[in-house]
């Protein structure tokens, strides 16, 4: 009687923890959907009545379903553990520069680069920035030592570099250079 009564109670527990964590997932993806609707506004349609923080661009890789903002450098939300984290904070896509943003790949409702393993050379992704659209492919797949740093050649063109870590070696990043 007492092994029913917990396996009744484990269950119920199991089943409150999956409806937690989807709502959760729910509520993180319809406040990104608020947000890109507002980045995509036009000033004059943005009410003007709170300051809150917005996202400066967004990040689009249809393959994937990706569509994600990202704060600036200087935002408290700019955090790997909140968010895509903006990592280059003085490139200009216009320029032949590194625009480099960072994410999880796990299973936690923050792992927004947990399908980048799905891609292959010449997939797209779209940058929209400073009221521009910079599309990108895939040029390179990079698996290197997670050490906390990453090593780039200086581009000849303007790049964006994604950075996530491996799903199968904890001790490797990934990196995905898109041009």
């Amino acid at each position: 009687m007492i092994k029913k009564g917990l396996a009744i109670i484990l269950l119920f527990s199991s089943l409150c923890l999956f409806g937690l964590k989807f709502y959760q997932e729910q509520k993180i993806d319809q406040q990104n959907e608020e947000l890109i609707s507002d980045f995509f506004k036009e000033e004059e349609e943005k009410p003007q009545e709170e300051k809150k923080e917005e996202y400066i661009g967004v990040l689009e890789i249809p393959k994937i379903s990706l569509k994600r903002g990202f704060y600036s450098y200087s935002s408290p939300l700019n955090q790997v553990d909140k968010n895509i984290e903006l990592i280059s904070s003085n490139c200009n896509p216009h320029d032949a520069c590194h625009f480099l943003l960072a994410s999880h790949s796990g299973n936690s409702s923050i792992s927004f680069f947990k399908h980048l393993n799905l891609l292959k050379l010449g997939d797209e992704a779209k940058l929209y920035y400073e009221n521009e659209t910079f599309i990108y492919h895939l040029k390179e797949i990079q698996h290197v030592e997670k050490n906390g740093t990453i090593s780039l050649r200086t581009p000849d063109v303007s790049e964006l570099v994604l950075t996530t870590c491996n799903k199968e070696n904890d001790t490797l990043q990934d990196i995905y250079i898109f041009e």
